[in-house]
């Protein structure tokens, strides 16, 4: 049974009055504990991605082996997500959390011992980042579906975005971090506090009361299972415009943040400098967005404002796409993660409130594997814009998407309705 917050009287005006709005989800216990865990995993992954790049890069010197471990990691993520639902929709979500972020904390220690030991090489990099793919495909609907456990319906949209706001000032610190123990302390001690956020997340998972138990247990083959959550995403036509509305920018909009220091150092001249101001841009952005998103609990039709968020966010990438003047490229990318903060977090709780209990964690997880495909189209984006630029290439994907989400937003009643 989920948790429900606590009868609340008339909340105080002024400041005080908008950080009660604001914070309100925190004011559950098992809210406050889960959002504790999912900054501290989130802080592991930012804190793990930059310094997995920067040591693939110092084995190899090859860009492609960096895009290359990446997209291991990636392609093992997106295969391996519709297990991933059932496990969420058959087992304990706490449990599921702390064993799969347990794994990640060993997966974590094993590499840092790799490189103190000297014995680390490119090819131990695939096999990492495959497991890396699994637990992440794991723990990323499971965590999920665990806010709705203990929160509720009612805080649903507060918590999913305070959810976003740790997550987001995660993408910020974690890269931040990691670059400065990486230049004080040594590539390794990156990893070991990749390591530690991982179990202070698993020890506040721990501390959870509500289990995140599945309403119902399904008993057919693991086959049947995965095969009936798809049906089910594909009958329901709001769950499925709603998965498609999450794919689109996987696809066509998210690859651009692999190139930014393309922007940085060919079509802006600002150097290493400018490529770190643009690369946090959009996280600053996203700050913002979860705060202003944390105060539209009481929104109705949420869709319309998920499609016009949508294409605002797309509409700003492709002027940043086209633009020559980097204050003006920096100012875009701040304001796309505003729109892009407010955008997933309807997205994310609409999707909550539309899908049946039973398969909450199937569906979840094709939401986890959509978004999971942007290693893939990056690919094809690299290889684009080695042809035609990045300028062009960047603005023709995510001008596509524009177009695709605004022609959705015109002609689908349903979803405005929503």
């Amino acid at each position: 049974m989920s948790a429900q917050p606590p009868a609340a009287s008339l909340p105080p005006s002024g400041l005080r009055g908008y950080r009660a709005r604001t914070f309100s989800s925190l004011a559950i216990p098992d809210f406050r504990r889960l959002w504790l865990g999912n900054v501290g995993t989130m802080l592991g992954q930012w804190i793990q991605f930059a310094a997995q790049g920067y040591l693939v890069f110092q084995l190899t010197d090859s860009p492609f082996q960096v895009g290359a471990v990446s997209f291991a990691r990636g392609i093992s993520s997106v295969i391996f997500a519709p297990f991933a639902g059932l496990i969420t929709d058959r087992f304990s979500r706490r449990s599921v959390l702390m064993v799969m972020t347990t794994l990640s904390a060993i997966v974590a220690v094993l590499l840092a011992i790799l490189i103190v030991t000297d014995v680390i090489s490119v090819w131990m990099m695939y096999p990492i980042a495959l497991a890396e793919g699994i637990t992440d495909a794991i723990n990323q609907p499971a965590r999920q579906v665990m806010v709705y456990d203990v929160v509720g319906e009612e805080e649903l949209a507060n918590a999913v975005a305070i959810n976003s706001l740790g997550s987001n000032t995660m993408r910020v610190v974690g890269p931040s971090v990691a670059g400065a123990l990486i230049g004080f302390s040594g590539i390794e001690a990156a990893f070991m506090l990749q390591a530690v956020a991982y179990a202070v997340s698993v020890y506040f998972t721990s501390r959870i009361r509500t289990q995140g138990i599945p309403t119902s247990k399904s008993t057919s083959s693991v086959l049947r299972s995965m095969m009936d959550g798809i049906d089910y995403a594909r009958r329901d036509r709001d769950v499925l415009l709603l998965v498609v509305m999450a794919g689109i920018p996987s696809l066509l909009v998210y690859p651009y943040v692999q190139y930014i220091a393309v922007f940085a150092e060919d079509v802006l001249d600002v150097g290493s400098v400018g490529f770190g101001f643009l690369a946090s841009a959009v996280g600053y952005g996203s700050i913002i967005g979860a705060l202003l998103a944390a105060n539209m609990t009481q929104i109705k039709k949420r869709g319309q404002i998920l499609v016009w968020t949508t294409f605002v966010y797309m509409a700003l990438v492709t002027l940043f796409a086209l633009s020559t003047n980097f204050a003006l490229s920096f100012a875009l990318l701040v304001v796309a993660g505003i729109a892009n903060s407010i955008y997933l977090m309807f997205n994310q709780v609409m999707l909550q409130l539309t899908v049946d209990d039973e398969y909450r964690g199937r569906v979840l997880s094709l939401y986890v594997m959509v978004s999971g495909i942007t290693p893939f189209s990056a690919l094809l984006m690299g290889a684009l814009i080695g042809v035609f630029g990045a300028q062009v290439t960047v603005a023709v994907f995510v001008g596509l998407a524009a177009t695709i989400v605004l022609f959705i937003g015109i002609f689908s009643r349903r979803l405005r309705e929503i």
